[in-house]
């Protein structure tokens, strides 16, 4: 498969919302795009703004509404937004899905985190105004438990399958030539440390023979 699958399915993804206020109170808007999201369970529909004129989403373009698929380094992302709202989005008609995330026709907030820190009080009242669930984390590892234990978001391995084994193959490959350029990169940075280190210390060395030095009684001669 060539181009990222289009898929007619409700999906659940993380992502953060900004905050506004208006005449009756705080409100959610996007992050990259300031389009205020709709309040009360109603549907906010992507549009495309870079004059395409194509429906959201498209293949060779960035328009829709964006998610990460629920893993450790996405919870993780999310959560430290401080200046962001943390939640999860829910997605439906038609959905283009990637390795990290997806970008979908029209989302709703499903669910917002409070995690430590957080102003709870305030994320209770934009969750009673968006109808999403309040969700209380610790931290990433209890984000994702949450998600899996409701089946919300696509696992890796349903991601693969999706993209197809050609796909998957040469992400693969491409994570593990990442791995091994950053190992060179590391084991170059140590060689270069010890080599500095070594030379430091021989020219550290005070050269044979006889010093000369002042002390406090007048000059010194040392061996």
């Amino acid at each position: 498969m060539s181009e990222p699958p289009l898929i007619p399915a409700p999906l659940y993804g993380l992502r953060t919302w900004r905050l506004a206020a208006d005449a009756d109170g705080e409100r959610l808007t996007g992050v990259a795009q300031t389009t205020p999201w709709p309040a009360g369970g109603a549907w906010l529909d992507a549009a495309c703004r870079s004059g395409g004129g194509h429906d959201a989403p498209q293949a060779d373009c960035a328009c829709g509404i964006h998610a990460w698929h629920p893993r450790r380094w996405s919870a993780r992302r999310v959560l430290a937004s401080r200046f962001e709202v943390p939640g999860i989005v829910e997605a439906a008609g038609a959905v283009e899905v990637h390795e990290e995330g997806f970008r979908a026709e029209r989302g709703r907030p499903y669910a917002l985190f409070v995690a430590p820190g957080r102003n709870a009080k305030l994320l209770a009242r934009l969750c009673r105004r968006y109808g999403a669930e309040l969700v209380e984390v610790p931290g990433p590892a209890a984000l994702i438990a949450w998600c899996h234990e409701r089946g919300l978001g696509l696992d890796e391995r349903t991601v693969d399958e999706l993209l197809g084994p050609d796909e998957a193959d040469a992400r693969r490959r491409t994570r593990r030539g990442k791995a091994r350029r950053d190992a060179l990169r590391v084991a170059a940075a140590v060689i270069v440390s010890g080599a500095l280190l070594l030379f430091g210390a021989l020219f550290a060395k005070d050269p044979p023979g006889p010093h000369h030095r002042f002390g406090r009684t007048g000059p010194v001669v040392t061996r």
